[in-house]
């Protein structure tokens, strides 16, 4: 199946914020950041796939900037559309930062070798992503195939799907010996609602323990009760991120202390918050 992209998707042209607020609580030691994108610079990392989406420069200098403003202290790169199966941008992000630091997800080719898989290990990544969403994408067709690929390494597959998918995709999920990250809270396109089946079957899944989402990407309403029926639903498989430097965006940029006090205002519960911003990230993307 060819990407579909949702009506309105665009390029964000002005970029991300840079007047960076500091929320308004003091975010735990060890917060991450697990969706996030570097993009460029094009002089060393041109883009490669520009079908969907052309975003302007978003140095890792300048994300590294707005993580120290609002106190976020790991992160994870994920590989863009834009640049395709060129993942040398994410790759080197990471070694700049250290892995203790970050890690990544990236796009590969469905036959991607056991060795290249080892390499990339290796070198911080630690999950997948696949999408039917924009160009420059591994499609959700290989999906078991990948799975099997990744398993010994412990990787995850990371979904960048709407909710109205999940139902189709669900018996397919169950089978995977892979965990599987949902981005975006399962919602990409605006009429995308919190009663729809295919959500109401993401939430059973979560029962599993071996889903996780992303709170990230909180762009259409009703985003509240979204966000907090998948804490509710299983608040050891959630995790938060910016989705810095929001390279598709129809809406006025978010900045990114904004978006962490929305996080504050679905979890009010410190312990709880802990749990999203540092134990859930450590567990999935920094146990080894």
């Amino acid at each position: 199946m060819t990407a579909q992209r949702p009506a309105g998707f665009r390029t964000n042209k002005s970029g991300f914020r840079r007047d960076v607020s500091t929320p308004r609580f003091l975010l735990p030691s060890g917060a991450c950041d697990t969706h996030m994108h570097i993009v460029g610079p094009f002089e060393s990392y041109p883009l490669r796939e520009t079908g969907t989406l052309q975003p302007p420069e978003s140095t890792l200098d300048d994300y590294v900037r707005t993580a120290q403003t609002i106190g976020i202290a790991r992160n994870v790169i994920v590989q863009p559309s834009f640049f395709a199966r060129d993942n040398t941008c994410t790759l080197d992000s990471v070694q700049r930062l250290g892995q203790d630091r970050a890690r990544a997800v990236v796009v590969v080719d469905s036959d991607i070798d056991d060795a290249s898989i080892a390499t990339m290990h290796a070198q911080g990544v630690r999950g997948i992503r696949l999408q039917r969403i924009v160009s420059g994408g591994t499609s959700i067709d290989d999906l078991e195939r990948i799975a099997a690929r990744i398993s010994v390494f412990g990787w995850h597959i990371q979904l960048f799907v709407d909710a109205a998918e999940v139902a189709e995709l669900a018996p397919r999920i169950r089978t995977l010996p892979v965990a599987v990250v949902f981005d975006h809270m399962a919602q990409v396109h605006r009429d995308s609602g919190v009663t729809d089946p295919g959500f109401t079957e993401l939430l059973k899944l979560m029962d599993t323990g071996r889903i996780w989402v992303k709170l990230s990407n909180a762009r259409f309403p009703p985003e509240a009760e979204r966000a907090k029926a998948l804490i509710a639903a299983n608040d050891e498989r959630v995790v938060w991120g910016s989705d810095w430097p929001h390279v598709a965006y129809e809406e006025d940029v978010p900045e990114e202390g904004a978006l962490l006090n929305a996080l504050a205002d679905w979890v009010p519960d410190e312990q709880t918050r802990k749990r999203i911003l540092v134990d859930n990230p450590s567990a999935l993307y920094f146990k080894d």
